[in-house]
């Protein structure tokens, strides 16, 4: 089976890098652009990425009288088969404050990145691709720093990790009566 993260995070990387251009005129000119208003008062600014005539990026502004536009919302095709793959949501400063991502391109969203300030501090994956959330990272200053998983599926965290400043596994806990509570503790 393929796995569906490979290529996935070059992409990301190339279109984040996009990030931050208020001004659609800043696009690429050989890209055809489309601005139209929406239904709810933002502004849509549509990207051909690929040049096949279809869109791939959608940025959603909100126009300020005070400042330039705002991005509030953007959302990417990433494979190029006309599904949205990747949401990010944005904050009245403009940075990043959430991002939905569907990692194995069905529909459904698998990753869901939570950022305060522009930085992530926690992230719910759905590591079968079977729609339950079953591991949750908490970052601290760009690093995880702690890991919980459901690996049984039944709904409660019963296996915990917790790295030190090196990004190494420091403690291990693991739930054994399937009450949700650490029962065994493991320092490394």
């Amino acid at each position: 089976m393929r796995n569906p993260w490979i290529g996935l995070l070059a992409l990301v990387a190339f279109v984040s890098g996009c990030a931050g251009k208020e001004d659609p005129a800043s696009a690429d000119p050989l890209r055809p652009v489309v601005e139209r208003p929406t239904e709810d008062g933002l502004v849509l600014v549509e990207v051909d990425l690929n040049s096949d005539g279809r869109a791939d990026i959608f940025n959603y502004y909100r126009e300020r009288t005070a400042a330039g536009r705002l991005l509030v919302k953007r959302e990417i095709d990433l494979n190029w088969d006309g599904r949205i793959d990747m949401t990010s949501f944005f904050d009245e400063s403009g940075a990043l404050s959430r991002e939905e991502i569907d990692g194995d391109f069905d529909g459904n969203v698998d990753v869901i990145d939570h950022y305060q300030g522009g930085r992530r501090v926690f992230s719910e994956v759905d590591t079968e691709f079977d729609g339950t959330w079953d591991l949750f990272k908490y970052y601290e200053n760009g690093q995880v720093r702690r890991k919980e998983r459901d690996t049984t599926g039944d709904g409660k965290v019963d296996y915990w990790e917790y790295f030190n400043d090196k990004g190494q596994v420091a403690k291990v806990g693991r739930d054994i009566d399937g009450d949700g509570q650490m029962d065994v503790r493991e320092d490394r």
